[in-house]
């Protein structure tokens, strides 16, 4: 996985260039619009206020009007800051004075409670002579590097795949970690399930030396990148084309990854595992995506308990008891919310853009008052469907998803 903050940089400097291209172009000599548009600059999927207006702009960048426009990419093009530095804004800032008390506990915690537990011990006994390599990715608690280590794990042992490893920083008290783990979730890990989205959490370890000395960190099977940052990716490629629309051009794409994601979600809720973030930056993307091979799964389900999601991802009774401040300890999280959140995943999948962007973020009354995202107008009625179904402000209203995942397998074409 590469790190995301690097990529968008990069994103930055070329959309500087792109735009650059753009101003030095003539205005008037540029007939052709994006790929949506062209050759039909009175109609067509990209349209404004009014269903069958082009509203996007001749050198083929999409205008705010347009369902495919990203106030997030496109304000990268003004030299803003990156997606990772604003999510640093927000994250937790730890006592540096608490950090070494806190890792004597951790270390107390993981020998004497965690690697003896009666079920979920093995769980983090199977991990040995762990090493890190490049660092890959980054979030509030925790840090994503390069792994390898020698896995005693059965038969898992023998299926060599790349790494990486989960390091919660410093500061983290561990018992407080072990908090939001689902004991359903362990109870599968520590019986070496074979079965997704399981398989992808190797063990669990508490690094006793060296850089990353007294941290505890997950192994997991190392993927190419998240969808995100592959939407991103097919967007930005589409800029550079001077061009825009959905990020994914072959449908069966979409429906491939909506179909993995609906699986997982499903194994997940059987296992009596509720997500509460789902979201496409939680999806990872395999190098054999592009083949058909099922590479893609969800993933940070592993901490979920507490976690009150992200953003417009967000289900409106989510978002209505953040309104009333109930405290994420004591807020209810359901099934029904996270099929929620698989609508807005489909809605980035489908339009490469994020939720509601550019609203305020701390203002939930779109979402409260029934409003929805804009869908493309040559979206298939059949995926509109079941995207509206989803995100239905009435949470009984809501597909379960074996239920979705049975209408999306009967999915062909837009």
């Amino acid at each position: 996985m590469e790190s995301t903050g690097g990529f968008l940089t990069n994103i930055a400097e070329k959309l500087k260039q792109i735009d650059l291209e753009n101003s030095t172009s003539n205005y008037d000599e540029i007939e052709q619009l994006c790929d949506r548009c062209s050759g039909v600059r009175s109609t067509g999927p990209c349209s404004g206020k009014e269903k069958g207006t082009c509203c996007c702009t001749p050198n083929g960048l999409p205008s705010p009007l347009c369902v495919y426009y990203s106030p997030r990419i496109m304000g990268l093009l003004n030299g803003e800051k990156t997606e990772l530095e604003t999510m640093r804004e927000h994250w937790t800032a730890l006592d540096p004075a608490k950090t070494e008390k806190i890792a004597k506990k951790n270390r107390k915690y993981f020998d004497k409670v965690l690697a003896k537990h009666p079920e979920w011990g093995d769980f983090f006994r199977r991990i040995e002579h762990l090493e890190l390599g490049e660092k890959i990715g980054e979030g509030a608690q925790a840090e994503i590097f390069a792994a390898s280590s020698s896995p005693r794990m059965g038969n898992r042992s023998k299926r060599e795949v790349p790494l990486v490893a989960k390091v919660w920083k410093e500061g983290v008290s561990l018992k407080h970690l072990e908090r939001q783990w689902p004991p359903e979730m362990m109870s599968q890990l520590s019986q070496e399930s074979i079965e997704w989205p399981f398989k992808n959490i190797y063990g669990g370890v508490f690094i006793r030396k060296g850089k990353f000395k007294n941290r505890f960190a997950f192994v997991m099977e190392r993927y190419e990148c998240d969808m995100r940052t592959y939407i991103d990716r097919q967007m930005l490629e589409m800029l550079q084309k001077k061009s825009h629309g959905p990020p994914f051009q072959d449908v069966h794409d979409v429906y491939r990854v909506l179909r993995s994601v609906a699986l997982d979600l499903a194994q997940l809720h059987e296992a009596g595992v509720v997500h509460r973030d789902i979201k496409a930056s939680n999806v990872l993307k395999g190098d054999n995506f592009l083949n058909g091979l099922g590479a893609t799964f969800v993933i940070d389900y592993e901490c979920s308990v507490g976690v009150v999601g992200t953003g417009f991802w967000r289900a409106p009774e989510i978002l209505e008891q953040l309104q009333k401040r109930v405290r994420s300890c004591n807020m209810v999280f359901t099934e029904e919310a996270d099929i929620y959140s698989f609508g807005m995943m489909c809605y980035e999948l489908v339009t490469g853009c994020i939720p509601f962007e550019g609203h305020p973020q701390n203002d939930y009354s779109i979402v409260l008052r029934g409003e929805r995202p804009s869908l493309p107008n040559d979206l298939s009625a059949e995926l509109s469907s079941i995207i509206v179904e989803c995100w239905h402000q009435d949470p009984l209203s809501r597909p379960s998803a074996s239920t979705l995942l049975k209408k999306l397998r009967t999915l062909r074409c837009w």
